[in-house]
């Protein structure tokens, strides 16, 4: 494994959901399904906003601010937000659940 480059920013990566992942609420819980493995994942509710972010499009810091708005008051300090959903981009990933590898800027 080679060292992390200082130059990227990995709050401006750019996650994106396969699309054959299917993302279904079922009661309470929030489930992703592969076809290709066919494993589901249940995924809390901070997972289901950061899934259903991953569009591409959308970089990992903007997904932690929505996640910090949607808690309100009550939302963690920013940087444990970041890290969360930094974290969560790169279970998606190593799950084989992403498109490709986030993009870096």
């Amino acid at each position: 494994m080679t060292a992390a480059d200082p130059n990227i920013r990995p709050d401006r990566s750019t996650p994106r959901g396969r699309s054959d992942v299917i993302f279904r609420q079922v009661g309470e819980e929030w489930l992703l399904f592969d076809p290709i493995s066919g494993d589901i994942h249940v995924l809390n509710p901070t997972a289901a906003l950061v899934w259903a972010q991953c569009d591409g499009a959308t970089p990992a810091g903007d997904i932690a601010a929505a996640i910090r708005e949607a808690f309100g008051q009550e939302a963690p300090p920013t940087a444990e937000v970041r890290a969360l959903v930094m974290n969560t981009v790169e279970k998606f990933q190593k799950l084989g659940l992403l498109a490709h590898p986030a993009k870096r800027e």
